[in-house]
């Protein structure tokens, strides 16, 4: 049985059904969660939820063209106001680049000066994603599951962009990564039995890597995760729109 923590377990990318019950939610044990939608109409029935421990994104996943080519600015800027998260929105190498970094480049600039947090996909377009940033940085920008070369993820940190892995990555790629910048994920229910992820918000076998790779114990990895979100939450402004339970866990804003 795993140790008790202070903090309750963290997930700040992973994938739930708008219409989830709160049975549902109330077995993943008071876990946050940042629960990804993967198009504007999910993330519109998203949006009518209220939730104390889910964080409801807006998502135009880009291997998806249908919901790539409803990105608009005024639906965007709608989206800001209704959804504290932006995701999962990026670039992937299964469709057309051209779309999708047409739709991005919308989201990026539409968010700026905005305080939300944005979780970018980059399966097979990582230089693409990187370039992107590059010309529209941000301060909430989060690297989901970032599987690029060591240089590229030393540009994103650089940039001032988070990082939130998994266990199917490898310990290179986050050794590499500054500890400062990291932050948990499940990306469930994707790739199960890689990242050893039963539910969303399931992170213990993250933890215990993360642990072993840096000689702390659990609870401190634990801690690390809330430590950097909140730094995150407050560059971006994003801490104000938390709700209540989660402000309170990243300290004073």
């Amino acid at each position: 049985m795993s140790a008790p923590h202070s903090y309750p377990r963290l997930d700040c990318h992973a994938h739930l059904a708008p219409d989830v019950t709160g049975p549902q939610i109330a077995a993943l044990g008071g876990a946050v969660i940042f629960a990804m939608t993967r198009t504007p109409a999910e993330a519109r029935a998203a949006a009518r939820r209220s939730d104390k421990t889910i964080l409801w994104g807006y998502g135009a996943h880009p291997g998806l063209k249908l919901a790539v080519a409803e990105v608009d600015a005024q639906h965007v800027r709608r989206a800001i106001d209704d959804h504290i998260i932006i995701g999962e929105v990026g670039l992937d190498r299964a469709t057309a680049l051209g779309p999708q970094q047409a739709a991005l480049d919308t989201i990026l600039q539409t968010c700026a000066g905005q305080s939300v947090l944005i979780s970018l996909h980059s399966t097979g377009r990582t230089a693409e994603i990187v370039s992107t940033l590059t010309r529209h940085p941000h301060p909430g920008a989060i690297l989901h599951w970032f599987n690029s070369t060591p240089d590229q993820i030393d540009q994103a940190a650089a940039l001032g962009c988070y990082f939130s892995i998994n266990a199917a990555m490898s310990d290179e790629r986050i050794s590499r990564i500054p500890t400062e910048r990291l932050l948990p994920e499940t990306d469930f229910p994707s790739s199960r039995r890689s990242t050893h992820a039963k539910t969303p918000g399931d992170i213990d076998y993250l933890e215990q890597r993360l642990a072993n790779l840096t000689g702390q114990a659990p609870d401190q990895i634990r801690a690390m995760w809330y430590r950097n979100l909140g730094d995150l939450a407050r560059r971006s402004g994003a801490i104000t729109r938390m709700p209540i339970g989660t402000r309170a866990l990243l300290g004073p804003a």
